[in-house]
């Protein structure tokens, strides 16, 4: 299944050892953004690394599923996008 990992971490040495877990995981969109392919047993190692990396009061990381269908009504802007309405 698709996930889009969304996060926020305050410390500069959290946040660099965090990016690159991800790295291994999956593709960096856009600064904090990563777009990954993961089954559940990877969903749950990952999931269980991030819990070693972050502090957790003053760290969020924000794990989404993608739908089999793209997402609808959604506003895309920017330079990977143009303005694109769905």
């Amino acid at each position: 299944m698709k996930y889009l990992i969304v996060y926020d971490v305050a410390d500069n040495k959290r946040r660099r050892k965090l990016f690159k877990l991800l790295l291994g995981y999956g593709l960096n969109v856009e600064l904090s953004v990563f777009e990954t392919v993961l089954d559940k047993k990877s969903l749950k190692a990952l999931t269980s690394q991030i819990r070693q990396i972050i502090n957790s009061k003053e760290d969020v990381v924000y794990i989404f599923p993608y739908f089999k269908e793209p997402l609808r009504n959604g506003v895309y802007k920017g330079k990977n996008y143009g303005d694109i309405f769905i």
